[in-house]
């Protein structure tokens, strides 16, 4: 039996039949594998709604902070209505000086991402800096 009569037998079919089949499967995941994760994990409002940019404005004539939100929606079927954020607030020296939440009403469809100025509700003396993270998205 010669080296190249090796390539007539029937191992070495099963081998190249084996192998272009693990070629296709690794293939396949790398292109399509975070589609796969994501269709089975299912829906996360934690993880789907993120906060790309907060600016908190607390030097507006009215005596009333506001702030400029910029939100982004990284899921790929939900369409979010309202949003729930938590924000801090902070004086000068860091010290942190109350927490609230807010609601903001705003339709976020799949992979838009919108620019929302927002008042604040109520006066924070002090306040010079402040957070937000995001609680929960509801649809």
């Amino acid at each position: 039996m010669s080296v190249f009569a090796f390539f007539r037998t029937r191992q070495w079919v099963w081998a190249r039949r084996l192998a272009l089949v693990v070629i296709i499967f690794v293939l396949a995941f790398r292109n399509y594998g975070g589609n796969l994760s994501s269709m089975f994990r299912g829906a996360s409002s934690d993880s789907d709604v993120i906060l790309t940019k907060t600016e908190f404005r607390p030097d507006l004539r009215d005596g009333k902070p506001a702030w400029i939100i910029r939100l982004k929606n990284q899921s790929r079927t939900l369409t979010y209505n309202q949003v729930e954020l938590e924000a801090t607030y902070k004086d000068a020296s860091g010290k942190t000086l109350e927490t609230d939440t807010m609601v903001l009403h705003q339709k976020l469809v799949p992979g838009d991402e919108q620019i929302v100025a927002s008042p604040d509700f109520k006066a924070r003396p002090g306040a010079t800096t402040a957070t937000l993270k995001v609680l929960k998205a509801s649809r």
